[in-house]
């Protein structure tokens, strides 16, 4: 467990490579691309990272490897304390629970035949331990206040919000 003062998410020397390869029937690895190299940062608790760069320069890469969508080549990623790069099965699931992407522009990550309401209570389908069943539109109605939205809106579609609340939804998410 990671020291109260400490980094709540630590990542060391984090790389990720893909390999390249040639032949349809036996395929030889003929190189490497490096989408990630080397990427060294702390986070303490109430600090916020934003991951900035131009197109094609592994910020996605980076969020993935974190939320462990994809699994690093090399390195480290401590969150409070515990390396996750080794977790799997329903310890990630515990872990992911805690760790999100937040895209700059939402609105494709949003399904348009979704409310707002489906939207955010969707994770609970997945982590039922989180609200019960009969809990979930409670949950939901504060997750949007805590976001700054209204609890009226839950109804509402995602075309029906600026971007800027869109964003507020996918963190509610």
């Amino acid at each position: 467990m990671a020291e109260p003062d400490g980094p709540v998410l630590e990542v060391r020397d984090l790389a990720k490579l893909y390999p390249l390869t040639q032949g349809v029937v036996v395929k030889r690895r003929v190189g490497a691309v490096r989408a990630v190299d080397t990427v060294s940062f702390a986070l303490r608790r109430g600090e916020t990272l934003g991951i900035v760069g131009e197109s094609g320069c592994g910020k996605s890469t980076v969020a993935k490897l974190l939320v462990s969508l994809e699994r690093p080549t090399a390195g480290t990623i401590h969150y409070r304390g515990e390396d996750i790069t080794r977790l799997s099965g329903r310890a990630l699931r515990a872990v992911r629970r805690n760790i999100q992407m937040v895209f700059q522009d939402p609105y494709t990550s949003l399904n348009p035949r979704m409310t707002v309401g489906d939207i955010i209570g969707e994770p609970f389908e997945i982590h039922p331990e989180a609200a019960p069943k009969g809990d979930r539109r409670r949950a939901v109605q504060e997750l949007l206040e805590v976001v700054g939205l209204s609890p009226e809106h839950l109804n509402r579609y995602p075309h029906q919000f600026s971007g800027g609340q869109r964003q507020r939804i996918g963190i509610a998410r």
